[in-house]
């Protein structure tokens, strides 16, 4: 009898071991995924930030030129750029600062890479506005197509 006890406990030990092992497994090859996919979105969308704070640095300093130079052609004239930050250059590009880019989604299909960002526009003052900005991929830069900036 000492014995038939002795064996159902190893047993019961042995399949709880292998569940353990297969969980933990499990777990391991998640956390590689997530880790591979969030590298593979930086990788993505790399250079996108730095275009919208471009733009934004050169709103601030009312440099129509150099923030126009951050727009998809396709989708602003530089007119249209210029009356944008005339239009709202006190509520939206005095006293900026930095951003805060809290999300990325994004896709590539027939050759054309699409992103979409969401975040903060940081200003002096302790003065924040929620930011999205859309932007496309050409010729290897990226390019705003579309921002919106508010409350």
């Amino acid at each position: 009898m000492f014995g038939a006890i002795s064996r159902n406990r190893m047993q019961k030990g042995g399949i709880k071991k292998p569940l353990i092992i297969g969980i933990g497994a499990t777990v391991a090859v998640i956390v590689v995924v997530a880790i591979i996919l969030t590298a593979q979105c930086s990788a993505m969308f790399s250079g996108a930030k730095p275009v919208i704070a471009e733009f934004m640095e050169a709103a601030a300093a009312n440099n129509t030129e150099a923030a126009y130079a951050c727009w998809s052609t396709q989708s602003a004239t530089e007119e249209e750029i210029a009356e944008f930050i005339d239009n709202n250059y006190d509520d939206l590009f005095a006293g900026y600062e930095s951003l805060k880019i809290s999300g990325w989604s994004g896709e590539s299909s027939g050759g054309i890479t699409t992103c979409d960002a969401s975040g903060t526009v940081i200003y002096t003052g302790d003065k924040s506005l929620r930011l999205e900005a859309s932007l496309v991929k050409q010729n290897g830069v990226w390019k705003m197509t579309g921002i919106s900036i508010g409350y």
